[in-house]
């Protein structure tokens, strides 16, 4: 569960190892920013997702937004309770939408 940028760093890094390590022929480039956003880029195609967290008086959430190609402005942007932001889901956004 993320209940920190840490905590969010190092899911979407971990994930990103994860799929990297089953496909040998992706390029997939994380980066955290000076704010604490984070966002993960495939080299090959310029897909990128930003990610934020935030948290709402007792509710954490965590933002993202998708670019897609050189597009500057973000394809959607949604958010999800830090309980349902987990490894199934990063695997999900990565293989269905980056790559």
């Amino acid at each position: 569960m993320v209940e920190s940028y840490e905590d969010l760093h190092q899911l979407v890094s971990s994930e990103i190892e994860s799929y990297l390590a089953q496909h040998d022929d992706a390029s997939i480039t994380f980066e955290v920013a000076d704010n604490n956003s984070c966002s993960m880029s495939n080299k090959a195609n310029n897909n990128k997702f930003v990610f934020m967290f935030a948290r709402f008086g007792d509710e954490y959430k965590v933002g993202f937004a998708f670019y897609e190609g050189f597009d500057p402005n973000p394809c959607w942007i949604d958010d999800v309770s830090n309980d349902g932001f987990d490894k199934n889901f990063m695997q999900t956004l990565i293989s269905e939408h980056l790559v």
